[in-house]
């Protein structure tokens, strides 16, 4: 999973669910469902994940076993996210929280608070979402999760973006850029150069735009996603031709082409 192999994380997580099934243990059998719940998630099978989220939900709850009953209801409420469902997905990080707050998990909660923040983006109420958020980020800061806390800073700089505070968005996507190197989280990492392109472009400054946004492409395309690699380099190349970088365009398209097998007409 850490390496983004989903396919074989989830051979890997099939294969402990079939065991613990062989040997009539639940709480195996709870957390596998969880595990392959969160591959189906990856790859963007909300439906799936949902089915499975809800499986090991259930059967937490009729084994009484508090902890992965929490961690059920968070990802299952993620899932139901993911496919849109906001009012399911609330009342699971809701129903998550108040068990939650009995057991005093910092990291859990931490990770709640951040997904309501987002529930709270996703209807309108920006505020309540900020406030959800440096909640989250104060308590992984205590906790000492720097790959959790980069995410509360990416949301942070997402709602800051959205108010046209480019300024405010470029701090919160530097400190989660610096977090994720901490954390070696190289997706995420690349993902955070180019939301620095774009603040940067939209701040007035393509040059920078352009400088980030080609890192962003040469970490994508060393961890062989190529369909983010190709997003980075095209805007790589607007950033390029805003400036009037005749020699830049040129070698940019020339990337483009190889990568997609076609020439850009924009």
């Amino acid at each position: 999973m850490i390496r983004g192999d989903l396919a074989r994380a989830g051979e890997a997580y099939e294969e402990a669910r079939r065991l613990a099934e062989s040997l009539d243990d639940m709480k195996g059998l709870v957390g596998a469902l969880n595990d392959l719940g969160s591959v189906a998630l990856g790859r963007g099978a909300g439906r799936e994940a949902i089915q499975l989220h809800g499986r090991a939900v259930s059967l937490a709850q009729q084994f009484g076993e508090t902890d992965l009953l929490i961690a059920g209801l968070a990802s299952l409420g993620a899932a139901e996210y993911q496919e849109g469902r906001t009012e399911e997905a609330d009342r699971r990080y809701q129903q998550a929280l108040d068990l939650l707050q009995r057991a005093a998990d910092q990291r859990t909660e931490a990770m709640l608070r951040n997904n309501f923040g987002l529930i709270r983006q996703a209807t309108g109420d920006v505020g309540q979402a900020e406030q959800l958020f440096r909640q989250a980020m104060a308590l992984n800061q205590a906790a000492g999760h720097p790959a959790a806390e980069a995410s509360n800073h990416v949301n942070l700089g997402i709602l800051a973006e959205e108010r046209r505070e480019y300024e405010v968005a470029e701090r919160e996507f530097e400190r989660a850029l610096e977090l994720d190197k901490t954390a070696e989280r190289r997706a995420e990492i690349a993902a955070d150069l180019l939301r620095l392109g774009r603040v940067a472009e939209r701040r007035g400054f393509p040059d920078r735009g352009l400088a980030y946004s080609e890192r962003a492409y040469r970490s994508y395309l060393a961890q062989g996603n190529q369909a983010q690699a190709i997003a980075a380099i095209t805007f790589a190349l607007d950033c390029a031709r805003r400036l009037g970088l005749v020699e830049e365009v040129a070698r940019l398209e020339k990337e483009l082409i190889r990568l997609t097998g076609s020439r850009s007409g924009r």
